[in-house]
C-alpha cells in the first residue's frame, strides 16, 4: 500500500514530520517498508508566460520562444520544439527549468540542465513537458497551467506536486489500513494528535430534480448494504494535475476526472467506487446471482462465461458489471457521457474472493473488497464521490440518494477488563486507553471502575474479543513502554505428554541411525501423486487452493520424499537417507474428492464432525548407493529398509518384535514381489517395500530406492514393556538343520514352523546359509537353521536336542515338502 505524506498531512490537519509518521506507524504495526521523496527537482522550476515566439532560423520544427519568468529585462529565449506553444499574451502559462534545474530524460534519469547551443542557438534552460518534470508519462506537448504568475516556483503554484510515499506492508486483517483515512487514524493514535475525520458533506442537488435511477437488491446476504447518486451535467476530461499526479505516484492510471474521482476516494477511504454512464442503462439497477452461462463482457475486454456463485450488478438486459471485481466494458464512462449513476456498497468479501480467483483478477476494488469495507461508510463514501465528481467535472447531484440498506448490522460491542489488560500484558492499562481508544474510532458507551464497555467500529473487523482490545491499546501505546520484569513461575511437572513425546522419541531414533529428517509440504500436486501412482477418485481436494501445486491434501508421507529424492538426485546427490514424521489425511467413506465434503458452488459447507482422519505417520526412504568399503557400490534394496524398520521398532515397540507378511496388499508405491507388510503381534501397523518400476520412471529416479511407512499410533498400540528374566548359567545347545525347500516357500515361513514346533526349550531359530547349485532340483535351494536349546534348571542332553530337532524338521516336511540334506 502507497500512502501519501501530503494527503495524511491534509486528513490530521497537522504536520508532525515525515520520521514522526514513519516511527509511529512502525510502533503501531504497519511495516514501513520504503519512503520515497519525489518532487524536490521540481523547486527550481517556475511558471512562465510566453512573450514572443520565432522560428528556429536553420532548423525546421524548432521554435525561439521568449518567455517571462518573473525576472527583470525581456526576458530568456529558449530552444523548443513542442507544438502546443501558447501565443503571447495567453492565459496558460508554460513550465519553464533554468540552466542548473534538473529534469528528466527518455530513459528516466536525473540531468542537470546547462546552457547550450541547439543548432547554433543558444537555449538557457529548456520548457518542459510532464515526464520531463517526473508528474506523468505524457510527452505530446509542453504542461500548461493555469492560475499561477511569471516567476512563481511550480511548488509554491501547487504544493502537493512535492510529496514522500511511504510504502507500507499491510496485512490481510488490516482492511482500514487500505485507506488514507484509516493510516491517518493509527498515526494519531500513536502520536497522541486530537483526531477528526474530515467532513463529507452531501453534494447539492439540482433543483427541482427528483428520482432518476432505482435500485433492487435481489441477495442481501451477498450485497447488505448498496448506495448510488445520479449526477447530471458532467464533462469528461482529464483531471487537474494535483490528481494525476497523485494518482500516479499512488500506483493508480490516471484515466479521465470522473474514473479518477472514484480512485481518489478509494485510496482515501478505502471504499471502492464505481461509475456507470446512466444513459447506457436499462433501469432498475439489480444487484442478484448471476444465471449460470450468463455473458458478460469485462472493462479489460475479456468475454466471460459465469458461474451461479457470481454477485453482479445488472440492468433490465444485461450484467454491466462484476460486483465489487470489475466493470462492464459497454456501461462505463466515456468522453460523451452527461449523466453518471455512482456506486458505493459493501459486498460480502468470501463471495468477491472466489469470483475474482475465478476467473483470474486481482483488482483495487477486488483487494478491499475481498477483506472487507466499513459498511457504515458507504453513504459517506457515495457523498464523497459524488462531491469530488463535481469539484473535476462540474455536474450536479439530481434527486436523492440511494441507499438501500436491506440487511442493518448492529454494532459490535465488547467489555475491556482493565484488570485482564494487566494480566495479559503484565503492566497497568496507560492512562490515556479511553483517548486511545477514541482516536481508533472505538466509541466508549460505559466507563466503570475497571472494565470500559465500547462500540467497535464497522471499519475494523479485526476487532471480535476483549483480546484484541487489550492488543489494539497495548501497540498504540507502544510495546516499548511495557516495563520489562520477571515473571513469576511455579513449579510445574517437566516433560511433554502424547503425541508429541513420540514424535521426539522417532526422531532421536531416526537420527541416531544415520537419517536425516525432511519437513514436506502437506498439500501436494494431482501430478506428484499420480507418479506415485495414487488414485485421483479416493483423494481430498482443497475447494480453494492457492495454486494447482498445492491443491490436494496428502494422503501419505512418501510422495513428498519421493520429490526431495527426485530433486537431490538433479542436484548430483545420489545418496538420499530421510525420515520425516507429520500426519496424513484420509477422507471417510464417502467424503473424497473435496474438503469438508462441500456441496455445490458457492454453497459454504457444513459438518458435524471433522470429515478427514488424520494419523501421524513415520516414513523412511533410502535411495543410492550403501555404504561400501574397498568394494564396488551396490544400491540399497528392500533389506537396507527391512534393517532399518526392525532398528526403528526395537526402540518402539519394546518386547514385541516385527513380523513382515509377504501376503499382505501393497501400497500403490511399492514393488508388488519387493516389499511385506510389517506387523507387530499379528497387527498390521506399516508397509516396506523397493519403489515400484513405474513410480522411479514416472520421477527418473535411476538409483535403487526403498521406502517404509509406518502407522505411529498403531506401532504404540502394539508396545509391550520389556519383561526382565533371570539368565540361565546353564549352556545354550545349537542343532544345524539344511532343508530343501522350493525357491516359492518364504523363509520366515520356515522359520515360524521350526520354532514352533522344537518345544519349549528352543530359544530362537536363525537361518545362516543359502544355497543353490547345478546338483540341486530345479526351482529348489537349500537353506541352512540354526536351532538353539536352552533349559533354565539343568544341562539339556544330545538326545533331547535331537528329538526336538527332529520333531521340528518333520513339522517343515509336513508344511512345505522339506527334504533334510
Amino acid at each position: 500500500m502507497l500512502i501519501s505524506y501530503k494527503w495524511l498531512q491534509e486528513i490530521l490537519g497537522a504536520d508532525p514530520g515525515v520520521d514522526a509518521v514513519t516511527s509511529a506507524l512502525g510502533r503501531g504495526g504497519l511495516e514501513v517498508d520504503r519512503v520515497t521523496h519525489v518532487g524536490a527537482a521540481l523547486r527550481p522550476v517556475v511558471l512562465a508566460s510566453v512573450v514572443g515566439t520565432r522560428p528556429h532560423p536553420s532548423k525546421k520544427g524548432l521554435t525561439l520562444v521568449r518567455v517571462d519568468a518573473g525576472g527583470a529585462g525581456e526576458g530568456v529565449e529558449v530552444v523548443c520544439g513542442a507544438q502546443n506553444v501558447p501565443e503571447p499574451g495567453a492565459r496558460a502559462l508554460v513550465c519553464y527549468a533554468p540552466v542548473g534545474a534538473q529534469v528528466l530524460d527518455r530513459a528516466g534519469a536525473l540531468v542537470t540542465l546547462t546552457e547550450k547551443a541547439v543548432a547554433g542557438v543558444s537555449s538557457a534552460g529548456m520548457l518542459c513537458a510532464e515526464d520531463e518534470l517526473g508528474l506523468g508519462s505524457s510527452h505530446e506537448g509542453l504542461l500548461l497551467v493555469e492560475g499561477g504568475r511569471p516567476g512563481q516556483s511550480l511548488l509554491d503554484w501547487e504544493p502537493r506536486l512535492e510529496d514522500w510515499i511511504i510504502e507500507l506492508s499491510v496485512t490481510p486483517n488490516r482492511p482500514d489500513a487500505l485507506g488514507h483515512l484509516g493510516v491517518a487514524r493509527d498515526v494519531a493514535a500513536v502520536l497522541g494528535i486530537p483526531f477528526q475525520p474530515p467532513a463529507v458533506a452531501a453534494p447539492p442537488r439540482a433543483s427541482g430534480a427528483g428520482a432518476r435511477a432505482s435500485v433492487e437488491v435481489r441477495d442481501g446476504a451477498r450485497c447488505p448494504r448498496y448506495d448510488g447518486q445520479v449526477i447530471e451535467g458532467v464533462r469528461v476530461g482529464p483531471s487537474p494535475l494535483w490528481a494525476r499526479v497523485r494518482l500516479g505516484r499512488l500506483g493508480v492510471r490516471p484515466i479521465t476526472n470522473i474514473v479518477d474521482a472514484t480512485n481518489l476516494v478509494m485510496l482515501e477511504r478505502g471504499q471502492p467506487l464505481h461509475a456507470f454512464d446512466l444513459d447506457t442503462l436499462r433501469l432498475p439497477v439489480e444487484i442478484r446471482m448471476a444465471r449460470p452461462g450468463e455473458e458478460f463482457v469485462a472493462l479489460d475486454g475479456q468475454k466471460l462465461s459465469l458461474n451461479e456463485d457470481d454477485l453482479v450488478i445488472a440492468d433490465a438486459d444485461r450484467v454491466v458489471a462484476l460486483a465489487g471485481v470489475i466493470g462492464g466494458a459497454d456501461s462505463g464512462v466515456t468522453a460523451t457521457t452527461r449523466r453518471v449513476f455512482l456506486e458505493s456498497a459493501y459486498f460480502e468479501p468470501r463471495g468477491i474472493r472466489r469470483s475474482a480467483r475465478r476467473y483470474g483478477f486481482h483488482t483495487e476494488a477486488s483487494h478491499r473488497f475481498e477483506r472487507e469495507v466499513d459498511i457504515s461508510g458507504v453513504p459517506l463514501s457515495r457523498d464523497r464521490g459524488s462531491a469530488l465528481i463535481r469539484e473535476l467535472a462540474g455536474g450536479e447531484a439530481a434527486g436523492e440518494p440511494i441507499d438501500a440498506y436491506v440487511a442493518p448490522r448492529a454494532p459490535r460491542r465488547l467489555t475491556l477488563r482493565l484488570p485482564r489488560y494487566q494480566r495479559i500484558i503484565g503492566a497497568e492499562a496507560p492512562a490515556r486507553t479511553r483517548e486511545l481508544l477514541e482516536t481508533l474510532g472505538i466509541a466508549i458507551v460505559e466507563q466503570q471502575a475497571e472494565a470500559l464497555l465500547v462500540e467497535v467500529p464497522a471499519h475494523r473487523p479485526d476487532i471480535v474479543e476483549e483480546i484484541d482490545l487489550i492488543e489494539e491499546v497495548a501497540r498504540v501505546a507502544g510495546y516499548d513502554q511495557i516495563p520489562s520484569r520477571l515473571p513469576r513461575v511455579s513449579a510445574a511437572p517437566a516433560g511433554a505428554k502424547g503425541d508429541y513425546r513420540l514424535r521426539r522419541r522417532v526422531r532421536q531414533i531416526c537420527t541416531g541411525i544415520g537419517l536425516h529428517e525432511a519437513v514436506t509440504y502437506s498439500f501436494l500436486s494431482p501430478q506428484e501423486l499420480k507418479a506415485a501412482r495414487y488414485d485421483s477418485a479416493s483423494l481430498l481436494r482443497l475447494l480453494n487452493p492457492l495454486s494447482e501445486e498445492k491443491s490436494v491434501m496428502r494422503p501419505s508421507l512418501v510422495p513428498g520424499l519421493l520429490t526431495v529424492a527426485q530433486r537431490s538426485q538433479r542436484y548430483n546427490v545420489p545418496r538420499v537417507r530421510l525420515f520425516e514424521v507429520s500426519q496424513v489425511f484420509l477422507a471417510r467413506e464417502g467424503e473424497a474428492g473435496g474438503a469438508n465434503g462441500a456441496g455445490g458452488a458457492g454453497q459454504e459447507p457444513r459438518v458435524e464432525r471433522p470429515p478427514v482422519d488424520e494419523p501421524t505417520r513415520i516414513a523412511v526412504l533410502l535411495a543410492g548407493p550403501r555404504d561400501s568399503y574397498l568394494t564396488r557400490p551396490e544400491d540399497v534394496d528392500f533389506y537396507d529398509g527391512k534393517g532399518v524398520v526392525e532398528a526403528v521398532l526395537a526402540e518402539l515397540a519394546g518386547s514385541v518384535a516385527p513380523a513382515f507378511d509377504l501376503e499382505g496388499e501393497p501400497p500403490p508405491w511399492a514393488h508388488p514381489r519387493k516389499g511385506a507388510r510389517v506387523t507387530l503381534d499379528g497387527r498390521a501397523v506399516g508397509y516396506v517395500a523397493e519403489l515400484h518400476p513405474d513410480v522411479r520412471d514416472a520421477l527418473e529416479i535411476t538409483s535403487g530406492a526403498v521406502v517404509a511407512e509406518l502407522d505411529l499410533a498403531a506401532v504404540a498400540a502394539a508396545y509391550k514393556a520389556p519383561v526382565a528374566a533371570k539368565p540361565s548359567r546353564f549352556p545354550a545347545m545349537r542343532h544345524d538343520v539344511a532343508l530343501l525347500l522350493p525357491l516359492d516357500v518364504p523363509a520366515g515361513q520356515v522359520i515360524e514352523v521350526l520354532r514352533t514346533t522344537a518345544g519349549e526349550r528352543c530359544e530362537k531359530v536363525e537361518l545362516f546359509d543359502r544355497y543353490r547349485g547345478s546338483e540341486l532340483p530345479a526351482g529348489t535351494h537349500s537353506l541352512g537353521f540354526a536351532l538353539w536349546f536352552r533349559s533354565a534348571e539343568r544341562t539339556l542332553t544330545d538326545d533331547e536336542v535331537d528329538r526336538w530337532t527332529k520333531a521340528a524338521v518333520d513339522a517343515a516336511k509336513a508344511r512345505f515338502g522339506a527334504q533334510q540334506r
